[in-house]
């Protein structure tokens, strides 16, 4: 019977198999998508060099030559690894998170999780440095410092000391730890919790240390030294400008952007110039492994007294950066801005990246032009897509102006120089620093849309034959951070001025006449007043969407409103609502959904439902018109990568959920898609089909209308399941409806539209 059946099985894979590698995901799946590009520091283990890349860890096995790549999905329990080592007794890496998590991971991917200094309700517990000796792992914290038993699995001791440690280093008989008010010992024969056993060796701020060839090695502000721990000088070991320093198997290594030294004995050092610009080298085999930042980890041999390239670079299809953002769907490609537009100061890489059909694709940067000695190219805050040329984009940066792009490389900066953009402080000699955009979209009729903040006329429009129009309104002009724009189906435009001077949600009307600004109509306002008279004053406007019934859900610091009638915003009467959940505890009482938590971010599905996005508290989903919360995702028991969520982006055809979070990027496969017009049974299909034995989530169907009803009837025509459509989607979980797995066989799926006036019948097959 197992044969005939798996005989069935290939037959019907053959006809019913879905090519389209979206639907290959299963409802309720999460997915997480780390950055492998950016290489910061190496270890070697036998055959496979390690290398964690802006926190994540992946390895290059230099037999095989394989890449495997590691994620908090699968092995790993945590992102964003901080410090990495290898204990050659107890055959494992450490690895330290950002958070104080700890991973112990041995070469079969067993990993032993450590999560207690995490955990621990104590200051200063952050790991600044990490330093391995034998099978012990010693972490320099805040506090002082801790022990982990790397062959064991544990942790020994934890010294509150008071001390805030900064680098750490062992031998035989004592432990040092170095502090920004300079270097302690204390012998690990007295007791090491009490404070007054540890003695202040110097007032020097030790960066790095190392213990090495019976020597205490410290690098500080660009030179390593020998320290005296007799009394006596210590003494110069490098130039200037180191910035690496580690021992790599029996070698000690350092290095700045001119030359790498190593040595197994400080008394026979071999230098070679080489122009670099490594974060990290290892050595082991005859070979260099370096961590070159963003052209990856590489190899590199040393051959008649140069060191020459090997091998490499090692760098896995991935994002750029785990930046993310703004993200918005084309078609099937995801476009990711992965800057941030703030007044703040705060910079992150200019990184403009597409994602389609499981490739990245990572835009090239500006080369800074010649004219501009001090060009700082950062915060990449929208990339928008030409409707008339797939392969032509434009980036926004915060604040050097608009970059133009053709398949992937920058063609043309626009600035202040060369186009209406503005400098915000155009008389100083850095003003090209200063030119302020963001927001961009595009219209109906091919023109660009951009944000110039801090300037007198902040609406600027670049035509689809390259001529500029620019549109003044006096409620925003010189306004500090608008963000974005909001095309409403009406034919009206709103954008956010985000926070402090005329903070608010603005409205205007071009009467599509870009040229007479006459006509139009526009409105800010900076005061939230809901349907009960109820008054809020956000200190920050965040964003805004429009649902399916052309409502407009907007986010702010204080909570999440929504505009009705978008005409009516123009109005002198016009109030907010925000919606109300009924307590359903007797007192007849509710209260407004979301009130009080920061929305970052919203995006609606193809059931009319809204993804929002909060600061700190997670990611929701609620109902079509807001009454009910259908899920709640935290970070603390979802994958979920962080709680500040910062973009959302919503596959209509999948039901794909992307979302940016301050920690990366990872996706959800939701259970509702965008409805079609017309039920049409070419637009059906069916996934997984068939269902194996192994197989135990959701059962789709796709390509339905809206409030479609579905049937499941067994091969004899009795009915299994029926139920409505989620959007253009359907699910059903196997079962018949006494809650029991049906049998092998062909079901049949029979779906009206919700008038009842059409239907289609497609088949799911089951096998047990």
């Amino acid at each position: 019977m197992k044969k005939s059946i798996h005989l069935l099985a290939i037959l019907l894979t053959t006809l019913f198999a879905v090519g389209e590698t979206a639907n290959a995901q299963q409802i309720g799946e999460w997915q997480v998508y780390p950055s492998y590009i950016q290489a910061t520091q190496n270890i070697v283990v036998g055959s496979r060099v390690y290398s964690l890349c802006e926190g994540s860890l992946l390895y290059y096995d230099t037999e095989d030559t394989e890449v495997f790549t590691y994620d908090c999905l699968h092995h790993l329990n945590g992102v964003r690894i901080i410090h990495m080592g290898y204990s050659a007794e107890a055959k494992r890496l450490i690895l330290v998170y950002e958070d104080s998590n700890i991973d112990l991971l041995d070469a079969d991917d067993n990993v032993v999780n450590l999560p207690s200094l995490r955990d621990k309700s104590i200051t200063g517990k952050d790991v600044s440095a990490l330093y391995v000796d034998g099978h012990m792992a010693y972490l320099a914290t805040g506090f002082g410092f801790v022990e982990v038993d790397m062959q064991e699995g544990v942790f020994r001791n934890t010294y509150q000391l008071d001390l805030a440690a900064i680098s750490i280093a062992v031998s035989t008989e004592n432990v040092f730890l170095g502090t920004a008010q300079g270097l302690y010992t204390c012998s690990r024969s007295e007791n090491m919790h009490q404070k007054s056993n540890w003695r202040q060796h110097d007032n020097v701020t030790w960066h790095g240390l190392v213990w090495h060839d019976s020597h205490l090695l410290g690098l500080t502000w660009g030179a390593i030294y020998t320290i005296s721990l007799t009394g006596g000088s210590n003494s110069r070991v490098s130039g200037t400008g180191t910035q690496i320093m580690k021992r790599s198997g029996d070698y000690l290594l350092w290095a700045n952007s001119s030359s790498i030294s190593f040595c197994t004995s400080l008394s026979d050092v071999t230098t070679i110039p080489h122009d670099n610009a490594w974060q990290d080298v290892s050595y082991a085999g005859g070979l260099f492994w370096a961590s070159e930042g963003e052209k990856g980890l590489s190899a590199y041999k040393l051959e008649g007294g140069v060191m020459t390239y090997s091998q490499g670079p090692i760098q896995p299809n991935s994002p750029k950066h785990d930046l993310f953002y703004r993200m918005t769907w084309i078609g099937d490609r995801l476009l990711v801005a992965g800057g941030i537009n703030t007044v703040d100061g705060y910079y992150n890489p200019a990184t403009a990246m597409t994602y389609e059909n499981g490739t990245w694709t990572n835009f090239q940067e500006i080369d800074p032009p010649a004219e501009y000695p001090s060009f700082n190219q950062s915060n990449t805050t929208n990339l928008v897509q030409d409707p008339a040329d797939a392969t032509h984009h434009f980036a926004s940066l915060h604040r050097i102006g608009l970059c133009e792009y053709r398949d992937g490389k920058c063609v043309k900066l626009y600035n202040c120089d060369n186009s209406p953009l503005r400098s915000i402080l155009p008389d100083i000699d850095k003003y090209y620093n200063y030119v302020s955009c963001a927001g961009l979209q595009y219209d109906a009729d091919g023109n660009l849309w951009m944000l110039n903040s801090e300037t007198d006329t902040i609406v600027r429009v670049m035509r689809p034959n390259g001529h500029w129009a620019a549109l003044y309104y006096p409620e925003i002009a010189g306004v500090s951070l608008c963000d974005d724009y909001l095309f409403h189906s009406s034919g009206l435009i709103f954008l956010n001025s985000r926070r402090t001077d005329n903070a608010g949600f603005f409205c205007f009307d071009t009467n599509r006449t870009l040229d007479n600004p006459r006509d139009d109509r526009h409105r800010l306002r900076t005061t939230i007043v809901n349907q009960d008279g109820t008054s809020y004053s956000p200190y920050e406007f965040y964003c805004m969407a429009e649902d399916l019934d052309g409502r407009i859900w907007c986010g702010t610091s204080t909570g999440l409103f929504v505009i009705n009638d978008a005409e009516s915003f123009l109005s002198d009467d016009f109030q907010f609502e925000q919606v109300k959940i009924a307590r359903n505890d007797g007192s007849g009482l509710a209260d407004y959904l979301l009130n009080g938590v920061g929305i970052s971010c919203i995006a609606v599905d193809g059931a009319n439902r809204k993804w929002v996005g909060t600061i700190d508290n997670g990611l929701y989903l609620i109902s079509a018109d807001g009454t009910e919360m259908i899920h709640h995702f935290q970070a603390g028991d979802s994958p979920l990568l962080s709680d500040n969520v910062l973009s959302i982006a919503v596959h209509p055809y999948t039901g794909l959920v992307m979302i940016g979070c301050e920690n990366g990027l990872c996706s959800y496969v939701s259970d509702a898609t965008e409805a079609e017009e017309h039920l049409e049974k070419d637009l059906v299909n069916v996934f997984p089909n068939p269902v194996t034995p192994d197989y135990t989530g959701p059962i789709a169907v796709r390509g339905l209308t809206m409030d479609a009803e579905v049937k499941i009837l067994s091969s004899t025509g009795q009915l299994v399941w029926s139920g409505t459509s989620v959007g253009g989607t359907f699910t059903w979980n196997g079962c018949n409806k006494n809650g029991r797995r049906v049998a092998s066989g062909i079901y049949h799926v029979v779906a009206n539209n919700a008038e009842g006036k059409k239907a289609i019948v497609t088949r799911i097959v089951m096998i047990r």
